[in-house]
């Protein structure tokens, strides 16, 4: 499909507005990603047609919703080339996702003076998980480092891992720097010496194809609002042989098979059994329009197109003087950077007043941000809807602050 960028953007109704009397360049999707026509009309046409409680109804709109969240679920599956649709599990979002894996595989497989290896570049979700049942088990974290460039040391991979290892999780795409990791190959190292791997994906699924059977991983995450979704639903991708060992981590509705008093409750099969409660079903309609929109446009011809526009923000930004830009030449999604030595909220406050939107602050990766000896950064993410003209007028606006503020 031929990207048409008019027509693309005229799918989002919020662009079309105006911040501080400019129009509004929306440079904050890796934060959470505006919606499509396409995602709205599908929550509101169910919420106007088919809403009724999922699970166990023998009326028709509750039989409905029940089928129309399980074609979600097998979505999902052909979404990140999943081997069985029964290795899909609705979240919340990443976090919910990543809690999952370490309250329940983590609660139950790990033992004191096992370790478990994160990065230094991961999102604060990916490593507090980690770092609670770690404390709870008596089990060691260990961290592969971030070298000068904003690349993972993988050189160290090696010397990290021993024979009570037991989990490696790993970001895709660094939500800071745009870092696409060489998670095939990440995964490929763990295996070879029997380690589980988890990808946070948040940053990745929106930006490239995934195919969790060629990465080889054993759990992949994602959130809806990233890939211009809903908020407050996501997927977590568990591979069949692992659920089968993993006990539920939440309790409640759904998830059981049999209620028995004092003691004796047995629990569904999976992956419902990890879904207790009432579910999030229009958020899961939401995604379900999203990934079809995405899929319709073509996840290659969306790298494609955002490559050429990367590449293009890049070079507009390196004519701005006193600017310090953080991160790896290839990169995905994202342009971490300062300006001069002004603080990241001054110059984000400054381009709001030129109705730019971007994002200021340690963005949940505090670890990252004492690598590079600074308390915050600016971060411009850009999507599928962004144009060149937006970031002509980032790399104008910093310049103009520039000016204002001095060197």
């Amino acid at each position: 499909m031929s990207f048409d960028l008019e027509r693309i953007r005229a799918e989002f109704p919020i662009l079309k507005r105006e911040v501080n009397g400019h129009p509004l360049a929306y440079l904050d999707s890796a934060a959470s990603a505006q919606r499509p026509l396409a995602v709205i009309n599908a929550e509101s046409h169910f919420y106007q047609h088919g809403y009724a409680a999922v699970h166990r109804g023998i009326h028709s709109l509750s039989a409905q919703a029940t089928t129309d969240m399980e074609n979600v679920r097998a979505q999902a599956a052909r979404f990140l080339n999943a081997a069985d649709t029964e290795e899909i599990i609705f979240v919340k979002g990443t976090t919910e996702g990543i809690n999952l894996v370490a309250n329940s595989w983590g609660g139950s497989q790990l033992q004191p003076g096992d370790n478990i290896i994160i990065t230094e570049m991961e999102h604060h979700a990916n490593i507090v998980p980690w770092q609670m049942v770690a404390a709870r088990t008596n089990a060691e974290i260990r961290v592969i480092p971030l070298n000068d460039r904003g690349e993972l040391a993988l050189e160290q991979l090696d010397s990290l891992i021993d024979a009570r290892t037991r989990l490696l999780a790993v970001t895709h795409v660094s939500n800071v720097l745009g870092t696409v990791n060489p998670v095939k190959e990440i995964v490929a190292r763990a295996k070879a010496a029997g380690i589980v791997t988890l990808i946070d994906g948040a940053q990745a699924v929106m930006h490239h194809p995934v195919d969790v059977q060629d990465i080889d991983c054993d759990f992949y995450v994602f959130s809806g609002h990233k890939i211009y979704g809903p908020t407050g639903i996501g997927v977590l991708y568990a591979r069949k042989a692992l659920q089968e060992i993993m006990p539920p981590w939440e309790g409640g509705g759904s998830m059981i098979g049999e209620v028995m008093l004092p003691t004796g409750t047995t629990w569904n099969s999976a992956p419902w059994r990890f879904e207790a409660g009432t579910p999030n079903t229009g958020g899961i309609i939401g995604l379900g329009a999203a990934l079809a929109w995405i899929s319709e446009l073509g996840l290659e011809a969306i790298h494609a197109r955002e490559t050429t526009l990367m590449r293009y923000a890049l070079d507009k930004l390196a004519s701005v003087p006193d600017l310090t830009i953080y991160g790896p030449e290839n990169r995905s999604g994202v342009i971490a950077f300062n300006l001069g030595k002004h603080h990241a909220f001054d110059v984000g406050s400054f381009l709001d007043q030129y109705g730019i939107a971007i994002r200021t602050g340690h963005h949940c990766a505090m670890p990252l941000m004492r690598h590079f000896a600074v308390p915050a950064m600016c971060r411009a993410s850009f999507a599928l809807y962004n144009s060149e003209e937006e970031a002509d007028r980032l790399a104008a606006g910093l310049t103009r602050i520039h000016r204002l503020l001095g060197a």
